[in-house]
């Protein structure tokens, strides 16, 4: 095999190449979506209130005009032999913003079942035409500020949907909360975040921005996780993350409350985000930021406002405050740029303000028998699953990766001739539709047997069960994508104006320290690392 050989060009990546924001296509098409989701939260608020509704959760359920014609109280007293309303965290278990079950009938069901799989499907089949519409082209054609035909279709599919579900909330009302459990429309929410730590791990590393792509001392490349597992997820986190959005997006209805309406704004800036694949606004650090961290707030209103009115350990919003924000303080901002332009040390100042304000606030924020302090372990809890469940997600990446080259004999270089036929991709797409429905079939489940298992627990455990069934259905993905002989991993150099590229074949042997297989010199398409990661 030839030698490795990098040359340094001097020139602007084609996708970074100065464009005014203004002719930027998708500057407007984000800029828009924006505006869509304002109005839609206005058009939720507006109808609602015409309509004379105001659950704002089920400690005003007494005191509301409407909501005793509307919905059953919470479960606050157990009612034995009521499914759904007796047992271990009965209250906590059962979904406030439903039709009472003598009101629930086929049409109700069907309706938002319709809407749930057609949204599903036909979001996943635009994924797909994105990514084979763009396999043919190199990692320096596939970003730009202009919209391909693929991301017409995403936005023009998204924005039917959440104005046919707006709809279906007036007509029918009930979501999917009705038939799954509430657990697995949290844990979908919680199954992306923490992949999200592993699709951004080689930016900005796990902890202080530490050990990233950009740290080349050897106690960084001593530590690192290989990159094989991280751009086989990069490749496809698509698919999951569209899973997670959109099945949330449909377990709740409409309702006119806060909590919902931070929640809509998500889901549809998370879609928003995955309507402009291959375009720069994708790729923008910033932007991408706002959607991992909008869980702080959104999980705080939504615990402050159903946690009901007594302060005395009932509330758990200073968890999901608190928890999510040291995630944010020791990972996720350190995603944005300017990090790496300034001392090293200045890293743990976020940490430092996150002690000061969080040491206070617990100084008054009392457990149920009225005691302060005690309270402040629970701030570990959020970041503890992140980690862990990382960390175990990695793991399972790693070993799809091990399976796939044993299934496929591959010692040297994938053969492009080796292309599944159609019927086997249609059988590798099935199988991964068929990982997600199981999924969605555990949760019913849980709903229709009456799992009494503590609502934390179980969603602790369903983000691990999720976690498993994503990186399965990403092993039968990776089998329909076109398999190139280029095989080893291109050296990153991340500036504006400069780029590394390879001017011969890859050797294993001879790849840099980025290099995903140089522990197993063993050789994979998806170790390739391309220079898009530019804004």
């Amino acid at each position: 095999m030839t030698r490795q050989l990098y040359r340094k060009r001097k020139r602007k990546h084609p996708a970074m190449e100065s464009v005014s924001w203004y002719k930027r296509q998708d500057f407007w098409a984000w800029f828009a979506g924006i505006v869509f989701i304002a109005a839609l939260i206005g058009a939720m608020f507006g109808f609602g209130a015409m309509r004379g509704w105001d659950a704002q959760s089920g400690y005003t359920h007494n005191t509301s005009a409407t909501s005793r014609d509307r919905f059953w109280p919470e479960p606050y007293v157990p009612e034995p032999g009521v499914k759904g309303r007796y047992g271990v965290g009965a209250d906590s278990r059962w979904y406030y913003w439903k039709l009472p079950p003598d009101q629930v009938t086929a049409f109700t069901r069907l309706f938002m079942w319709l809407g749930y799989v057609g949204h599903q499907l036909l979001m996943w089949a635009g994924i797909l035409y994105s990514q084979l519409a763009k396999a043919a082209e190199t990692p320096n054609e596939k970003y730009s500020t202009k919209l391909g035909k693929h991301n017409y279709i995403l936005l023009g599919l998204n924005v039917f949907f959440h104005l046919l579900h707006l709809l279906q909330t007036h007509i029918t009302y009930d979501a999917l909360a009705q038939d799954v459990s509430i657990a697995s429309s949290q844990s979908s929410v919680i199954m992306m975040l923490v992949l999200i730590v592993l699709l951004e791990y080689k930016e900005r590393g796990m902890i202080f921005g530490w050990p990233s792509v950009h740290d080349n001392g050897p106690k960084s490349r001593k530590v690192r996780f290989s990159y094989g597992p991280i751009n086989l997820f990069r490749k496809y986190h698509g698919y999951a993350f569209a899973w997670a959005v959109i099945y949330t997006f449909w377990y709740h209805p409409m309702e006119n409350t806060w909590g919902h309406a931070l929640g809509f704004a998500h889901t549809w800036l998370v879609m928003l985000q995955g309507s402009l694949v291959y375009t720069n606004m994708h790729l923008n650090r910033y932007w991408r930021l706002l959607l991992e961290i909008w869980v702080t707030w959104h999980g705080g209103v939504v615990a402050y406002q159903t946690g009901g009115p007594d302060m005395l350990g009932t509330k758990l919003w200073p968890m999901f405050v608190f928890g999510f924000a040291l995630v944010l303080v020791l990972t996720q901002i350190f995603s944005l740029p300017f990090w790496r332009k300034i001392p090293w040390w200045t890293r743990v100042f976020p940490l430092v303000v996150y002690l000061a304000i969080t040491i206070w606030c617990y100084s008054w924020i009392p457990d149920a028998q009225g005691r302060t302090w005690v309270r402040m372990q629970e701030i570990i809890r959020i970041p503890a699953v992140y980690y862990l469940y990382a960390l175990m997600a990695f793991g399972l990446l790693y070993l799809i990766l091990y399976i796939d080259r044993r299934c496929n004999n591959s010692r040297g270089s994938y053969d492009i001739k080796k292309k599944p036929s159609i019927a086997a991709q249609v059988m590798f797409i099935m199988g991964s539709v068929f990982v997600y429905a199981l999924m969605v079939t555990l949760s019913a489940l849980l709903q229709i047997l009456d799992v009494q298992i503590d609502l934390i627990a179980l969603m602790i455990l369903l983000v691990g069960v999720f976690i498993i069934g994503v990186c399965i259905s990403i092993l039968f993905l990776k089998q329909i994508m076109l398999r190139q002989s280029a095989v080893g991993p291109i050296e990153e150099k991340h500036s504006d104006s400069e780029e590394y590229v390879s001017t011969s074949k890859l050797n294993v042997k001879q790849t840099t320290t980025y290099s995903t297989y140089d522990q197993t010199k063993e050789k994979d398409q998806d170790a390739v690392t391309t220079k898009t990661e530019r804004f």
